[in-house]
């Protein structure tokens, strides 16, 4: 065989091994049918369980604080840049601000279940994020599969774009292989395209910052059932919020006495929420509760691991 030919099959086959191992995740491609969530379906899906894990108290739970400057990598949200009529195809002035909250639903072993996920801002367009016990069930050694987004499902109903499937997956190393509860988070990408823009430009997307430190203002979004959240049915199937201030402790952002029960997994701890526009600054999800202390708790994100895994998606 020709040398010439030998050196670029070796490099190829090097390029191929390089890009199937990565030491931040292991995107998947799901299994989806796109005649798999019926309506039927969609309203009979339980909300995914959330994890209740016995805290791991240290001797002092003072909080933790600030030592990043955060505004060295960060990104502000993204408006959607036009309202749209999906019915009729135009541009209609009275469609609802922006919506880029909204139910996850997820399939695996003949149960469906659902969580939350937002849309965040990033030169895709498709990139979503939420709670990585949302894409991995580690009891089935499995990712879930026929994963579908309703940007801004409410009351039941799904969002104005209706079903958005996922195409891929990726959840942090610690979560994978060990079940690091402080790593509780991924990313999904959108499969979705209308006009050749991609999904933030129709829903807006949220911007993102790390390492903010403790007494933080606010919001969460989600689905929650059960729980203890006020003015919310927590039904499971309407879109609630809360707002107030987290702490940093213990590893986690923390609010004390606050249960969103299931079916808010995933769902966004936003920073400088603007209620007019609905946007505001990703910096946690809600990942899981601890009983022992009536605690909810959300991950710290890790800068370099947060844009790795952009990376694994858009690759």
């Amino acid at each position: 065989m020709n040398k010439k030919i030998i050196f670029y099959f070796l490099t190829a086959l090097v390029v191929l091994i390089f890009k199937t191992d990565s030491s931040y995740s292991l995107p998947t491609i799901p299994k989806y049918d796109e005649n798999y969530w019926t309506s039927e379906k969609m309203k009979k899906a339980k909300p995914l369980t959330t994890k209740n894990i016995g805290f791991r108290t240290r001797s002092s739970v003072e909080p933790i604080k600030n030592t990043t400057d955060s505004s060295k990598d960060a990104k502000s949200m993204q408006p959607f840049e036009r309202k749209y009529d999906t019915k009729t195809g135009v541009a209609n002035v009275d469609q609802p601000k922006n919506f880029p909250v909204g139910m996850l639903f997820m399939s695996l072993n003949g149960e469906d279940f659902t969580c939350t996920a937002s849309v965040i801002n990033t030169d895709d367009g498709n990139i979503g994020a939420t709670a990585a016990h949302c894409l991995y069930d580690h009891d089935a050694q499995a990712y879930f599969q026929n994963v579908m987004f309703s940007p801004g499902y409410d009351n039941g109903q799904p969002g104005p774009l209706g079903k958005v499937p996922i195409a891929k997956m990726a959840i942090t190393p610690e979560f994978l292989n060990n079940n690091d509860d402080e790593f509780d988070w991924g990313m999904v990408l959108f499969n979705f395209n209308m006009e050749n823009l991609p999904l933030k430009y129709y829903t807006g997307a949220l911007g993102w910052v790390f390492q903010l430190g403790t007494d933080v203002p606010t919001t969460i979004q989600g689905y929650p059932d059960g729980g203890n959240l006020p003015n919310c049915p927590n039904n499971g199937q309407t879109l609630c919020m809360w707002q107030g201030e987290t702490i940093l402790a213990n590893d986690y952002y923390i609010v004390h006495d606050l249960n969103l029960g299931e079916g808010a997994s995933g769902g966004p701890l936003i920073t400088q929420y603007d209620p007019n526009l609905n946007l505001g600054l990703l910096y946690s999800n809600y990942a899981s509760f601890d009983e022992l202390n009536d605690q909810l708790l959300g991950p710290i994100y890790d800068a370099i691991e947060f844009h790795a895994l952009i990376g694994e998606l858009t690759l």
